[in-house]
């Protein structure tokens, strides 16, 4: 019998650290010189910033190029249809274009060429690879065909798995491909396992018998927090990984392995993280324990190439080296840096909120709400919560009491938590809303 292959692309995901820094510099170097020749857009940018061709010559002269901000983009789309000044490619070599949620404003537009697609196809393989999924497997795909993430329907064939395209909305639909064509491992949003439980409990249907056994989740932070996906585990069977991308640059950059946690980066040769400071914009050295944001480089994009895009993704650095053989370092979602809360002068991440309350389970379904009263990122103290309490939580005005200590000793914020029977609070297919406007704009 032949081995099973570790990896979709050993050479990539196990490369030194410096042929890592061959590669990227490399790939750098090209994309830079492509930009210069074809993007309006960061010709405009970079005159404006004093910059020539040939300032930059390496990973080391990075930090001299500008952010790229996803207002400038939303600008250029408006200014410039139907892709933007910062598309750098003949209108007639798009092959297809995506949008993004549009979650925090108006959505941008992502173009495509058939060298776009099949380097996001090569990413998002080793994504898939690294969280198990197999040519054996049955996919069904619970996601819209209008977001980026639809691009994973091509990926799943292109590793051999027999994709079934589900999309939003279509509950019936999916347990329906479950048990007619024994789909067995779902690609997800971290919200999607977790009302389908709930649905499942409703019909009266038993998860454990639905025969999926596993599912790699991403799109918002919750796969990686141990209690949402102990939930998950518990409730199907099955093992749960996470992965994550970003919309306006790759549709997947990391993924878990089966030594956890974190999520390896897989996006060598695609592009180039970078971890900054989200207050200075200072670009920090990649260590084991460093918290900040997220930034990218497109390293091979022929549509529309980003150059140091802030994310507003703040990540924890939890691994420099695995066992599995990877060398792309591991990180974890803390949440959206434009997400950040600020209580009493402390810095609160809603799904750090997720993480310590979920502790309490069963007690309590893991639903929560965090009701803002003043328009965000300040919150005047206590910090408003609504939390759904289990069928047997003991004595409510005990299991409030211990919630708001440790919420005070694990994230340093005075809170008011509000218990509320089971059902309550609202469910989401494709990604959770952590927060509640109570205020007028």
């Amino acid at each position: 019998m032949t081995p099973e292959r570790s990896y979709w692309n050993e050479r990539m995901e196990t490369v030194s650290p410096e042929e890592f820094r061959r590669v990227q510099e490399a790939a750098l170097s090209r994309q830079l010189d492509y930009l210069w020749e074809h993007s309006d857009f960061y010709q405009a940018k970079w005159a404006a910033a004093g910059l020539e061709r040939g300032d930059v010559t390496g990973l080391d002269d990075l930090a001299k190029l500008p952010f790229t901000e996803k207002s400038e983009l939303r600008d250029s789309l408006a200014q410039h249809p139907p892709l933007g000044s910062h598309r750098a490619c003949a209108l007639d070599d798009v092959i297809r274009v995506y949008s993004t949620s549009g979650t925090t404003g108006n959505p941008t537009y992502i173009g495509l060429t058939a060298h776009d697609r099949d380097v996001w196809m090569e990413t998002a393989n080793r994504a898939m690879w690294s969280c198990r999924m197999r040519p054996e497997h049955v996919v069904p795909l619970p996601i819209g065909t209008f977001f980026i993430a639809a691009s994973y329907g091509e990926a799943i064939e292109h590793l051999g798995a027999m994709l079934v395209p589900v999309g939003v909305g279509a509950t019936d639909r999916f347990l329906g491909a479950v048990r007619n064509l024994r789909a067995d491992f779902v690609l997800s949003t971290a919200s999607f396992p977790l009302y389908l439980i709930d649905y499942c409990e409703g019909k009266g249907i038993d998860t454990r018998r639905l025969g999926i056994k596993g599912f790699m989740v991403g799109g918002e932070p919750g796969g990686g927090i141990p209690q949402v996906r102990r939930r998950i585990e518990d409730a199907f069977g099955a093992t749960v990984r996470e992965c994550m991308g970003n919309g306006d640059m790759l549709g997947l950059i990391w993924a878990e392995c089966e030594a956890g946690p974190g999520m390896h980066f897989i996006g060598q040769g695609a592009c180039h993280p970078e971890i900054i400071d989200p207050e200075t914009g200072e670009s920090l050295e990649i260590r084991q324990g460093l918290t900040g944001e997220l930034v990218y480089t497109s390293l091979d994009r022929e549509c529309q190439p980003l150059v140091r895009f802030r994310t507003r993704d703040h990540v924890l650095v939890v691994r420099m080296e695995c066992e599995c053989g990877r060398t792309g370092v591991a990180v974890s979602c803390i949440g959206r840096t434009d997400d950040m809360l600020i209580v009493s002068g402390v810095n609160v991440y809603p799904a750090a909120v997720r993480d310590v309350i979920g502790g309490f389970q069963p007690r309590i379904t893991g639903e929560l709400v965090i009701e803002l009263h003043e328009k965000p990122p300040t919150v005047r103290p206590p910090m408003k919560i609504r939390v759904e309490h289990g069928p047997e939580p003991g004595d409510l005005a005990q299991l409030k009491r211990e919630i708001e200590h440790l919420l005070r000793e694990k994230l340093i914020f005075p809170s008011d938590v509000t218990l509320v029977p089971a059902g309550t609070l609202p469910k989401f297919e494709y990604k959770a809303k952590l927060t509640e406007a109570h205020y007028e704009e």
